[in-house]
């Protein structure tokens, strides 16, 4: 009896490390070739509806990461007012091998049975898919049960409300259940699939491509233009990707946005929807970043001043459970708007976000007024890992403090407790924080006794280096080009780069062991720190530095979308929080403020004959393959 007991308690033990194996090593259980591929994109038509589209490229350890694994789909199908419809769109090419997004904003799917082509007009309410099968493709809309539904030949009616009207031209069948309704199409050849909602009126397929392409030429053409010649035009290229990529990823009614298709990321976090919101403004955009910082000023906040942390991406209502408190969203506010101001001189603009600028800037006073040390409070800041006085946040608000006194200046309105405020804060950062060589990344009260007197005083916090004391400075809270910036920095480059990138901090196991169990082992280096420093590098004349870190987050792309991370070891994508948003956005603040270099105009003029001609390449194919012009 002991025997077969010790028997099976030796199998349990077995088991238990084979289990615990495949969870930290990610290397052993997914193809890396697979996570250049993005699994999850978000599209729209940029004005009242978006839509979740799920690729089938499989995620690793999905169940530990609470992933699904499953067929390509659309699913989250958001209509303005009408919130996230009761629709689910799916396709049987289930595991894909490859997903983009195109230049055309067009999203490409291939799998074991075919391909498959989804887009959405600029204003239109339609989703177009374009079908090429290998095999047999199916395409199953899924449809609640109580919901009536005519179909005729090539046409299937939903009625509620909103109306939904569904054209194809497959062989179709109806399945009903006691839970719901599936309208199936098959499709032998090449085909399409059109899902339009509250319009009754079939758009040619060849239309709508066309159509996309124009309102996606007209959008991409009024961006900024890339002043410096010397990146190739893959890095130019990428640059109009990742802003298609914000762009997607932007509520277009509330004018939130998600930090990553990723359903674990699929919110508004105010500090990268900040950032996004300053890439599009930076870019030309600036009616799609007017709809953010608007929406901002008006939202829901745990008290005067100060917002929660981040927002649900669909209705704007606060998570009010989650990453309680971070203060950096604050500084964050009052750089954006005072950038936008800077950029359109729209004295109205600052009438409309004054109310809410005015809390932020009473919160901030009295709390550097009332604290021992003339800091703001402890937050968890930009990680969401240590309640500690950060310097992220410290030194982000205290760039807001002094831009809000520039605001101020202009309207007319007394500043003078502002530029005392902003004074007070920046001493006792660069007294508590600065130890001589680089930042202390946080701070926790310490207390100590001297001669029998109990005194306070601020400690180191964890880790010594962390990449996030770079954007600070390159945001102008001290000089990038002082000693006390280049000692600093240098030293975060010492100690944090892997692989070529720049990892947060020592010790990171967020996406290793910690959480999301995909990176082979600790520290892997992220797109937002190494971009940090490519912007550093612009700001001191090392443009060549710059370039080559934008082509390092390049080369570790999804095919030409920035992930959140990289694997230390292997240098794939790490695919379960990608793509990311704030990744897209620091990709293009950098390249947006890369000096001109003084060259031929007809260098700008050949950029856009090629991208021109990739976007009518792309247009001319899809249309050419689908045969559905009739």
């Amino acid at each position: 009896m002991k025997r077969k007991s010790e028997k099976i308690l030796a199998i349990f033990i077995i088991f238990a490390i084979v289990i615990f194996s495949n969870i930290t090593n990610a290397s052993t259980v997914y193809n890396r070739d697979l996570s250049y591929y993005p699994s999850y994109l978000l599209l729209g038509n940029w004005v009242n509806t978006s839509f979740l589209v799920i690729t089938g490229i499989p995620i690793p350890n999905a169940t530990l990461n609470g992933f699904e694994n499953s067929n390509a789909s659309i699913k989250n199908i958001y209509y303005g007012s009408f919130g996230i419809l009761p629709y689910e769109i799916q396709f049987n090419i289930f595991p894909a091998y490859y997903s983009a997004l195109n230049l055309n904003n067009t999203i490409t799917i291939e799998g074991k049975n075919g391909q498959i082509e989804i887009l959405s007009p600029q204003g239109m309410n339609s989703i177009l898919m374009l079908i090429f099968p290998n095999k047999k493709i199916i395409s199953s809309i899924y449809i609640p049960s109580n919901y009536s539904i005519n179909i005729y030949s090539n046409e299937a009616i939903v009625n509620n409300n909103p109306s939904i009207y569904i054209f194809f031209n497959g062989t179709y069948k109806l399945i009903n259940s006691n839970s719901q309704k599936i309208l199936q199409v098959s499709y032998s050849n090449n085909g399409y699939l059109e899902f339009s909602i509250n319009d009754s009126k079939f758009y040619s397929p060849s239309y709508l491509i066309s159509y996309n392409l124009n309102q996606v030429n007209n959008w991409l053409y009024k961006s900024s233009k890339v002043k410096n010649t010397q990146i190739s035009n893959k890095l130019v290229s990428d640059y109009y990707l990742s802003l298609l990529l914000i762009k997607d990823d932007q509520n277009p009614v509330t004018g939130e946005f998600a930090a990553s298709p990723s359903p674990i990321y699929l919110y508004n976090w105010l500090r990268d929807s900040s950032f996004a919101a300053i890439a599009l403004q930076e870019s030309g955009h600036i009616n799609s970043a007017y709809k953010f910082w608007i929406w901002e000023s008006n939202s829901t906040q745990i008290k005067d001043g100060l917002w929660y942390t981040r927002y649900n991406f669909y209705n704007g209502q606060p998570d009010t459970n989650f990453g309680i408190p971070e203060f950096d969203s604050i500084g964050l506010f009052e750089i954006g708007v005072y950038e936008y101001f800077q950029i359109t001189h729209n004295y109205s603009f600052l009438t409309s976000i004054l109310p809410s600028l005015n809390k932020t800037l009473t919160y901030e006073i009295n709390e550097i007024n009332r604290n021992e040390f003339h800091l703001l409070p402890e937050d968890l800041s930009v990680w969401e890992s240590n309640l500690a006085y950060n310097f992220w946040t410290q030194s982000i608000d205290d760039i807001g403090l002094y831009d809000s006194s520039l605001i101020y200046q202009y309207l007319g309105i007394n500043n003078s407790l502002i530029k005392v405020a902003a004074s007070e804060l920046n001493e006792s950062i660069m007294k508590y924080f600065w130890n001589g060589k680089y930042f202390y990344p946080s701070l926790t009260p310490s207390v100590i006794y001297e001669n029998n007197t109990k005194i306070v005083t601020l400690m180191p916090s964890y880790s010594n280096f962390d990449s996030s004391t770079i954007l600070p400075i390159d945001l102008g809270f001290i000089d990038p080009s002082s000693q006390i910036a280049y000692s600093d920095v240098n030293q975060e480059i010492a100690h944090l780069t892997v692989l070529g990138g720049l990892s947060r901090f020592t010790n990171d196991n967020y996406h290793y062991s910690q959480y999301l169990y995909d990176s082979s082992s600790l520290n892997p280096p992220w797109d937002i720190t190494t971009l940090f420093l490519s912007y550093y590098y612009e700001l001191i004349g090392n443009i060549s530095g710059s370039i080559s870190l934008l082509n390092w987050v390049y080369t570790h792309s999804q095919n030409g979308l920035l992930p959140e991370a990289v694997d230390p070891n292997y240098g794939n994508p790490l695919p379960t929080t990608s793509p990311l948003t704030w990744s897209a956005a620091m990709y293009v603040i950098t390249i947006n403020n890369l000096p001109s270099n003084n060259s031929n105009k007809i260098d700008t003029v050949i950029t856009w004959i090629i991208l021109i001609a990739l976007l009518i390449i792309i247009s001319y194919a899809m249309e050419k393959r689908s045969v559905l012009k009739k």
